[in-house]
């Protein structure tokens, strides 16, 4: 039987998603704590890995398992055993041809950044100060260069491995959320290794005037990462969703 997993957690202090070697990840933990519940290995498949640092309010993951389990006291069962930055929201039965990976249609990310001279210690928990002089009206006028069906090999790490870098933004916007704290949020059909954060990069260079907000559509022409910005800092990013 397969079961749906939704989780959310804080990446802080993890070494991304995925099972490293001597390493803590998000991954890892859970599948520790699954075994001991049910004193067997049991894999677990995400909808994506988040990189170190990054966070997700909302991952989709699924297990397999011969048993009939009782959802709601295996997800309070696992809660009690996780650290307290990594909750299970819910689990449920699914059909088998369920896939988090691959039944996935669209992905939410958010980037929280704030701007000013001072390093503001509240914001810096889960956000990053991008300095002062930021306009903030080109950076969101720049967001809609980004929506549509672009190859984005310009936006994502050099040393990606992926081959097709095609990738749909459905909706890419800026919000602002309170004195001089902002969220950029986007939604597509898939994204590349790093390709949130360098989109971010991009756009703080465009609100400094180091880039243009006509230099987008160059930079996606171009396909070449050295033209777009840089990689932001990981702890800004988060997984708000996935739909299916």
């Amino acid at each position: 039987m397969r079961y749906l997993m939704r989780i959310s957690y804080d990446g802080t202090n993890y070494s991304g998603f995925q099972c490293q070697s001597n390493k803590t990840t998000i991954q890892g933990e859970i599948e520790k704590e699954l075994g001991n519940i049910f004193k067997k290995h049991i894999p677990i498949v995400t909808s994506g890995r988040t990189d170190a640092g990054v966070s997700a309010l909302s991952q989709i993951c699924h297990f397999d398992i011969d048993d009939d389990i009782e959802c709601n006291k295996v997800a309070s069962y696992l809660n009690a055993l996780l650290p307290r930055d990594i909750r299970i929201l819910d689990i449920k039965k699914v059909d088998y041809d369920f896939h988090a990976r691959y039944s996935s249609k669209k992905k939410t990310y958010e980037y929280y950044f704030y701007i000013g001279h001072d390093i503001i210690p509240f914001y810096e928990k889960f956000a990053v100060n991008v300095g002062y002089g930021v306009d903030i009206d080109k950076m969101k006028l720049a967001c809609s260069g980004f929506v549509g069906l672009h190859d984005f090999s310009a936006f994502c790490a050099s040393n990606t491995s992926v081959k097709d870098k095609n990738r749909e933004i459905y909706e890419a916007y800026i919000d602002q959320l309170g004195d001089n704290l902002y969220k950029f949020v986007v939604t597509g059909n898939g994204f590349l290794y790093n390709m949130v954060r360098i989109i971010m990069g991009t756009l703080v260079d465009i609100g400094m005037g180091k880039k243009s907000v006509e230099d987008i559509g160059k930079i996606l022409s171009s396909r070449d990462r050295k033209n777009s910005g840089k990689t932001m800092p990981s702890k800004g990013l988060v997984l708000k969703k996935v739909l299916y």
